[in-house]
């Protein structure tokens, strides 16, 4: 892996996707119509967004520091500065959202644990990272040699800890962690792994994902696949309800999220190498990211809220429920993630930006002075008059 370089537009699209998907779960989790098969057949697809964070955040993490010396103390200091604050502000901002009764000690809780609405752990998680990260990358250097190995062990790890969740196994002292694994850096050890191995290989990762980048979406398109097969059986053979039987933490979840996240990037990639169509929007949406993230969950109560109130909800007990869906996949969907990014951009140029974006406040660019016609002459002349 070579050092710090230039910026990766591949990377963009990968993040302004896996938004999409986390958008979606969130928007299937609260749909307002009783749970059925195609409901939690959706949800196996949106659920990877979990896991492709973790990934990318990791592949980010290693990719930005390289192979050169981190100071760890200033790179603590600027991480923990752009998460902890806005994981500060909105846990109070969701803890008021939710409604009476306001106790200190809910709020304290909450704090702690990451539950003030149901996405922030991934701050909590995202900080355990980075506490940790100089440990990931020492390790990467000792076993620079083994790191197919490494990966094998992590990724054993990973289905291993899955099917613990999943079958709800009793581990004794640990039991506590696999009953309420999501707000711990260990459940999700596997992929940090693997998307570190995966930057520290990057240009070879690219290079065989440029080559073979109808295998790459062939076998994602497989997973998934599989994914809904398992998820039917689990249904239809076990008698597990949908959203049982959809969960996070399952075996077939940990397959299909990283062939996913693989063919994100030959997206990513396809985009990058054919003009970037778009690259404004893309790279404004990837640079918001973190901003929608913290915000779409207040802004689906808000449109939850108003629907009631207009009488949408009681009108959706009344029609199908793949109608129900096909309007919160391909209309609220879309609607909330677009809502977030104006607000978040908006936001980004106030001096409120840090809290609630996770971003230093933009500054708007200042405009070139329009330089003298003398002096144009000059240099159109190369300097002789």
């Amino acid at each position: 892996m070579s050092g710090r370089g230039e910026h990766l537009h591949y990377v963009d699209v990968v993040r302004v996707l896996t938004v999409g998907l986390v958008i979606g779960t969130h928007v299937l989790a609260l749909a307002p119509v009783e749970p059925t098969v195609l409901d939690g057949a959706l949800g196996m697809v949106f659920h990877v967004s979990r896991e492709v964070f973790f990934l990318l955040t990791a592949f980010v993490l290693t990719y930005s520091t390289g192979r050169k010396k981190v100071r760890w103390p200033r790179f603590w200091r600027r991480r923990f500065l752009f998460v902890a604050v806005p994981y500060l502000v909105w846990t109070v901002l969701y803890f008021f959202a939710n409604g009476a009764p306001f106790l200190g000690a809910n709020l304290v809780q909450q704090l702690l644990t990451g539950t003030a609405r149901y996405h922030l752990y991934f701050l909590l998680v995202s900080m355990q990272i980075y506490l940790v990260f100089p440990l990931v990358r020492a390790l990467l250097r000792a076993t620079q040699r083994w790191h197919g190995a490494l990966l094998a062990v992590a990724a054993a790890f990973q289905l291993t800890f899955a099917y613990a969740v999943q079958q709800n196994w009793d581990l004794g002292p640990l039991s506590g962690w696999v009953h309420a694994p999501d707000a711990l850096l260990p459940s999700y050890l596997g992929y940090v792994l693997a998307g570190a191995i995966a930057a520290w290989h990057r240009e070879a990762l690219v290079a065989w994902t440029r080559q073979h980048v109808r295998t790459v979406f062939a076998g994602c398109a497989a997973l998934v696949a599989l994914s809904v097969v398992v998820y039917l059986v689990h249904v239809d053979v076990l008698g597990q309800p949908p959203l049982q039987a959809s969960m996070v933490f399952q075996p077939v979840v940990a397959a299909e999220s990283v062939a996913v996240a693989w063919a994100f990037l030959a997206a990513g990639l396809l985009w990058q190498e054919t003009s970037r169509p778009g690259e404004k929007v893309v790279r404004a949406t990837s640079d918001a990211s973190f901003g929608i993230y913290l915000l779409h969950p207040l802004v689906l109560q808000g449109a939850l809220l108003g629907a009631t109130a207009a009488g949408l909800v009681d009108f959706a007990q009344t029609v199908p429920n793949a109608v129900v869906l096909a309007v919160l996949v391909l209309v609220l969907l879309p609607l909330l993630y677009l809502v977030s990014g104006l607000v978040t951009a908006a936001a980004r140029r106030t001096p409120v930006s840090l809290a609630l974006t996770g971003r230093a406040r933009a500054r708007r660019a200042r405009p070139v002075p329009a330089r003298p016609r003398e002096d144009l002459a000059l240099a159109n002349s190369g300097g002789a008059r």
